[in-house]
C-alpha cells in the first residue's frame, strides 16, 4: 500500500473538485491559524485477499473541515467535500488504483475550536488495487 500516494492523491481530488473557499488541504491535521481549510487523516484499513492471490485493500479515511464562524459557509464547503469525493472511481496512482470511494457518513458536526471556527467530519471508505 502507497499510503503517501493515497493521501496525496486524496487530497489533489479535494482541491481539485472545490469551490475557492477552500483555502487548503492538509494531512493528517489541522494548523491552528486558517480558516477554510481541511485534512485528510487515515483511520485504518484492511486488506482482503481472494484464492487467485491477488487483493485489495478497503482503506477508511476522515476529512476534517474548519470553516469560519458562519455554519451556512462551513456547511456549504462540508457538502462540497462530500461531493467531490463521493462516488470517485478509478483513479490511477503509482502502481496502485482507487477502485471507488464510498461515503460513510454526511458531514457531521464536531464543534468549535478555540476561535469559534465551526468543525465538520467525513468519513469515507476507498476500495484499493
Amino acid at each position: 500500500m502507497n499510503i503517501e500516494g493515497f493521501i496525496t492523491t486524496i487530497r489533489n481530488l479535494i482541491a481539485d473538485n472545490t469551490s475557492l473557499a477552500l483555502t487548503s488541504v492538509y494531512s493528517p491535521e489541522l494548523p491552528q491559524e486558517k480558516d477554510n481549510i481541511c485534512a485528510v487523516t487515515p483511520i485504518g484499513g484492511n486488506p482482503k485477499y481472494n484464492l487467485c492471490g491477488s487483493s485489495h485493500i478497503k482503506q477508511t479515511f476522515r476529512t476534517l473541515i474548519r470553516g469560519t464562524i458562519n455554519d451556512t459557509t462551513t456547511r456549504a464547503l462540508a457538502d462540497e467535500i462530500y461531493s467531490a469525493l463521493d462516488l470517485q472511481r478509478d483513479i490511477v496512482f503509482g502502481s496502485n488504483k482507487i477502485v471507488q470511494i464510498l461515503a460513510i457518513t454526511t458531514p457531521i458536526y464536531v464543534g468549535k475550536d478555540e476561535n469559534q471556527r465551526i468543525l465538520y467530519n467525513i468519513t469515507f471508505k476507498a476500495i484499493i488495487e
